[in-house]
């Protein structure tokens, strides 16, 4: 394991350059103890670049992450058959058990509901898939602006794998919302409208075609984090107020 996340971190470097992207090469791979150490990323973790920024701030560095991605699935981009019905197995699995008593039962319920009416429509349509980050949040991103252009750099990336782009912008969207402090005055399919906007418009990255496929990838995330919440009322409650606005308010 730890030498084929090496082998995609050295992959990675080869598709991003020297550039303005990049990612934290290994310096000491351990196979037999599953260990990988990589060098230090340059800059501050976007995350905390994201906690006191105003919000024309954060959409921009949350459009400069969807720079960063597009050019990581440059050159993997493929075509594939969407499993919307694979993705609320996933789901239907983490539920299967039961819900913790901490969860909002009726809220689940609902957005479970939800799921499967927007599920149908989606079956079997084209998606654009690729081999991406796997974990992308931005405490996986780390932006030095010490130099120009500024540099971004990703750790912490998954082992290689094709799937949904939209299944990583998801991630990075639902990370932002459960820690927004404050609601954001409007929003789009549960996240805010301009954080939102800022990464479905990044040059590249997704057509409108795949937009509705964000949105559902959305619900999936959402309702994961969810549920991973059991010592995190404040993330869970940020996560509700997402699944709610997420039916309320959907985009496209």
């Amino acid at each position: 394991m730890a030498l084929a996340a090496a082998a995609r971190l050295h992959e990675a470097a080869g598709i991003l350059g020297p550039g303005p992207d990049g990612v934290a090469l290994p310096l000491l791979v351990l196979p037999e103890h599953g260990v990988i150490v990589t060098e230090a990323a340059p800059g501050r973790a976007l995350s905390a670049l994201l906690l006191r920024a105003r919000s024309s701030r954060r959409a921009a560095l949350v459009g400069r992450a969807g720079q960063w991605l597009e050019h990581l699935c440059r050159d993997s981009r493929e075509l594939g058959t969407f499993g919307a019905l694979y993705w609320l197995g996933t789901l239907d699995q983490r539920l299967a058990g039961g819900l913790p008593e901490w969860a909002d039962q009726a809220l689940v319920a609902a957005h479970m509901a939800r799921m499967r009416t927007e599920a149908e429509p989606l079956r079997g349509i084209s998606v654009a898939r690729a081999t991406a980050h796997g974990d992308l949040t931005p405490d996986n991103l780390f932006l030095d602006e010490s130099v120009t252009p500024s540099r971004l750099t990703g750790i912490d990336m998954q082992h290689r794998a094709s799937a949904p782009i939209t299944r990583d912008m998801a991630r990075l969207l639902v990370w932002l919302e459960s820690r927004r402090r404050r609601p954001a005055r409007e929003t789009l399919n549960g996240i805010a409208a301009t954080e939102h906007a800022a990464l479905a418009a990044t040059p590249g990255l997704i057509g409108a075609d795949q937009l509705p496929i964000l949105r559902f990838m959305i619900g999936v995330m959402a309702l994961e984090v969810y549920l991973d919440t059991a010592r995190q009322p404040l993330r869970r409650q940020a996560l509700a107020r997402c699944l709610r606005d997420w039916a309320l308010r959907p985009g496209p």
